[in-house]
């Protein structure tokens, strides 16, 4: 039985291109695909030229309203990993090994979900290497307590295709239940499947199961075979890691240089924004760009609905009128949000704040009902702070047992306190 070199050389595939020559001839096609029809204009054709320049004008300017509104909207999927997703696409539809592209790009990425993206897209390619890394991805729990069930199901589906590893953790796992019924006599199956394919782990548990009886019948001369296949197959290399585990990442200089400049850029708006002139500053600029926005699309659409008698606009007036319904309906009968300027005063030592929090919390409102533990909670903060109201409402507390354990003694203290007559305040705490 001759394991090791040949079959590991037989699942490992060639490096990915990396660098300028990378990505220099798809983005130098994709350049003169989008320039190609300005020759036109040389030509009769030199008004399809024209309208292309437009509307490379209207598409760029939609998309920096989009990123603009997706940053001021804090969306999970901004516009700009959308321009990423495609240029990525793009680039390795013309890369001579396009699964070896997406995996290398999985394991480079310092977002998760922009790597659970890229092995979305190595996985469609097919092979074994991409069904294993998401098993593994499953198998850690990157996605959840549910992703054994599915990281046995990847880890099958690779272990059919020949890829060693793959089998020996699908032998472990039914071996022991993880995310399956336990099937001994199945996982001896994947172990030696695993052997032959050259993983020496797999030889060495079955050294170690015929030598022991663990699972199968004790064998001597079994035994002695896996024993000497493992000693070929040394040294045993480390079991990977799930593609999404970045502890050991390297340092990009660009994601660091982007996160210095995303820190300033969000610290001078917070600066901005606690100035009332900078909120109306910024208000009036999000409703100049908006209202720009609004009179170009509907200067094209105009335009174009015209040479139509105006049937587009009059197909959409129904849709648009029960859209308007609905937003009226969700905006009169959703629950109000908002930034919670007493809540940020309180929890930045306001005693006021923190005194008005409390009551607050003791009446409830909308949607929040009567809380008299955090009331007493923000009662005590403010009282701790010197605020007399708030000794009293503490008093109030203490005395009727609202929040806290009835205690007439702290009550009488308290009140005390309030009125200056101790020179220190009562010591203890809420419970």
């Amino acid at each position: 039985m001759n394991l090791g070199a040949r079959s590991r050389a037989g699942m490992e595939r060639s490096a990915p291109t990396t660098g300028l020559r990378l990505w220099a001839g798809p983005v130098a096609g994709l350049l003169a695909l989008l320039l190609a029809p300005f020759l036109l204009y040389a030509t009769p054709f030199a008004r399809l030229a024209e309208a292309w320049r437009w509307i490379l004008i209207l598409a760029a300017w939609l998309f920096f309203v989009a990123a603009f509104v997706g940053a001021l909207a804090r969306a999970t999927t901004p516009p700009l990993t959308f321009l990423e997703r495609g240029l990525r696409r793009w680039v390795a539809r013309f890369a001579p090994d396009p699964q070896a592209l997406w995996l290398h790009w999985t394991r480079q990425a310092h977002h998760p979900a922009m790597g659970w993206w890229c092995l979305e897209q190595a996985c469609r390619e097919g092979g074994a290497e991409p069904l294993f890394l998401e098993g593994l991805v499953y198998l850690e729990g990157g996605l959840g307590p549910g992703g054994a069930m599915a990281a046995v199901d990847r880890l099958t589906r690779a272990a059919r295709l020949g890829h060693p590893e793959a089998a020996f953790r699908l032998a472990e796992a039914l071996r022991t239940g993880h995310g399956c019924a336990p099937a001994p006599a199945e996982a001896e199956t994947w172990y030696r499947r695993s052997a032959v394919a050259g993983c020496g782990r797999a030889a060495a548990w079955l050294a170690h199961a015929y030598t022991c009886g663990d699972g199968v019948a004790a064998d001597p001369e079994q035994a002695q075979i896996w024993t000497e296949a493992a000693a070929r197959l040394a040294p045993h290399p480390p079991l990977q890691h799930g593609p999404l585990h970045h502890a050991a990442a390297p340092a990009d200089p660009l994601v660091r240089a982007q996160a210095a400049a995303m820190a300033h850029l969000e610290a001078g708006m917070d600066q901005v924004v606690a100035h009332r002139s900078g909120r109306a500053l910024l208000l009036g600029a999000a409703a100049l760009l908006g209202g720009f926005f609004l009179f170009v699309l509907g200067t094209f659409f105009w335009a174009g609905s015209s040479q139509l008698y105006h049937l587009p606009l009059l197909l959409l007036a129904v849709p648009l009128l029960m859209l308007g319904w609905q937003a009226w309906r969700l905006r009169r009968e959703g629950p109000r949000t908002g930034r919670d300027r007493l809540r940020e005063r309180a929890e930045n030592g306001d005693p006021d704040a923190c005194y008005r929090l409390g009551l607050a919390c003791r009446r409830g409102g909308a949607g929040h009902p009567p809380d008299d533990l955090t009331a007493a909670l923000w009662f005590r903060r403010a009282a701790e702070a010197g605020h007399a109201e708030a000794m009293l409402a503490l008093a109030e507390a203490y005395r009727g047992g609202q929040g806290v354990v009835r205690d007439p003694r702290l009550a009488i203290r308290w009140e005390a306190a309030a009125r200056g007559e101790v020179d220190q305040l009562p010591d203890a705490t809420v419970r």
